[in-house]
């Protein structure tokens, strides 16, 4: 018997594969995109530069998580569930990928806590307290990014 049930012998595809499979579009774009994001003025010197640690770990992350998606795709992965579980997987993603690709324009503040109250909602929270913590901590990480660390926060 098969493990998804239908008589063939390949693995339904499931959160494992899913989360995997993103994690590796992630990483792949991060490294497509890292020479366009982190601008680097050099006089010359070809040894390490600011580009070299974000490029190790992103392939780093990619190795592992191709590995472990080859490694997976013979043992029975956690069913998707419900198309709205997966609905609010897939919008905590998109509001994610949303909030990072917005926050030139609209800064950091209001992607991280546009991004932060989205997630709230498809956690179910609905104590309007609570939702207003998104705010709180992407002012704190603002404020000390910024003035703390003196980070040039978009």
């Amino acid at each position: 018997m098969s493990t998804d049930g239908h008589g063939g012998g390949v693995a339904r595809p499931g959160f494992r594969t899913l989360t995997a499979g993103l994690l590796l579009a992630a990483a792949a774009w991060g490294l497509y995109s890292l020479d366009s994001q982190i601008q680097v003025f050099g006089f010359g010197a070809s040894g390490p530069d600011a580009r070299s640690f974000p490029r190790l770990a992103l392939w780093l992350l990619a190795t592992v998580v191709a590995l472990r998606l080859v490694l997976s795709l013979r043992s029975e992965d956690f069913p998707l569930g419900t198309p709205v579980r997966l609905g609010r997987v897939l919008t905590v993603t998109a509001s994610s990928a949303a909030a990072l690709w917005a926050m030139p324009q609209v800064g950091f503040f209001f992607g991280a806590a546009g991004a932060g109250i989205v997630v709230a909602l498809m956690l179910g929270e609905r104590r309007p307290l609570l939702l207003v913590l998104p705010l709180i901590v992407a002012a704190a990480v603002t404020f000390g990014g910024r003035h703390g660390l003196s980070i040039p926060l978009p």
